[in-house]
């Protein structure tokens, strides 16, 4: 019996819009009220991204959010952090360097309160996020930024650009002690006028993954690993496939994500997650 889905959103639970559907809002509820089965959103996103989503939608999102690729697990209903790992200034400024000697689009810098960007070749990572919870501030250098702001708490980086510069960049970063760099990852927007289209990489402290969140979290709540369904779309979703007893990839999801799964939903704009949900849960009812 499954007693948690973990969920990703750009590309998952979100449509190309970034709007949840009506039909998953209400088979992870129905799963929730049938059955106690807890919903975990798992993002590369910064908490306040994933918080907006939540309350947008229902207390059906979530008990448990795993944010910053998972940097932070928090439990949402009593506001309390389970657990949370921080860049130190050195590391953020390794990273830029090799941001700069790249020459890649951009680089930003999500923190627990705020995202920071910083920008090259006239090039960002445009977003229609309609967070109300996360600060965002385009600066001239992200240097400049944490030195002047001890405060910081650093949990995620994210470096845009072309693919043969993000694979270059890969190769450095996987040099360095104590961070790790994602695959490529695709990002993808419509809105009422355009298409956004980016390809970036996260990068995390060592060890951080959306896996081994899941784990602290599945530990921290007695479920085994046979009770987890994931559902994911793209690289940085790769982890989750190794912690799960059912591992699910949508139809838009990339095809090595495809290639792990035990089945293949319908895409994130055809309700994919509830049509899993439907078939796994409720046996097709």
């Amino acid at each position: 019996m499954y007693k948690m889905i973990v969920l990703d959103l750009d590309g998952t639970l979100l449509n190309d819009y970034k709007e949840v559907s009506k039909e998953n809002v209400d088979l992870i509820q129905r799963a929730y009220n049938e059955k106690g089965i807890i919903s975990v959103i798992a993002t590369g996103r910064p908490l306040g991204y994933a918080n907006e989503i939540c309350n947008l939608y229902g207390n059906c999102f979530a008990n448990y959010i795993i944010a910053c690729n998972g940097a932070i697990i928090k439990n949402i209903k009593n506001n309390q952090y389970i657990h949370k790992v921080a860049f130190t200034n050195d590391e953020v400024l390794s990273l830029r360097n090799i941001f700069l000697e790249e020459n890649a689009d951009y680089m930003m810098l999500y923190t627990d309160e705020q995202a920071i960007t910083e920008t090259r070749n006239g090039k960002e990572l445009e977003s229609s996020e309609t967070s109300v919870s996360q600060k965002k501030s385009k600066v001239e250098s992200i240097e400049n930024e944490i030195i002047n702001n001890s405060n910081l708490i650093k949990l995620l980086c994210l470096i845009g650009g072309d693919t043969v510069v993000l694979e270059r960049i890969i190769k450095k970063i996987n040099m360095l002690d104590g961070i790790e760099p994602s695959v490529i990852c695709n990002y993808l927007c419509k809105t009422e006028k355009n298409t956004i289209e980016s390809k970036y990489i996260d990068i995390v402290k060592k060890g951080c993954s959306k896996k081994n969140a899941i784990h602290i979290l599945a530990d921290k709540l007695g479920i085994k690993q046979e009770e987890i369904i994931v559902m994911g779309d793209g690289g940085n979703d790769i982890s989750m496939f190794e912690c799960a007893g059912l591992k699910i990839a949508m139809a838009n999801a990339e095809e090595y994500l495809k290639e792990k799964a035990d089945f293949i939903t319908t895409s994130n704009n055809e309700s994919g997650v509830a049509k899993a949900i439907q078939k796994f849960i409720f046996n097709g009812e």
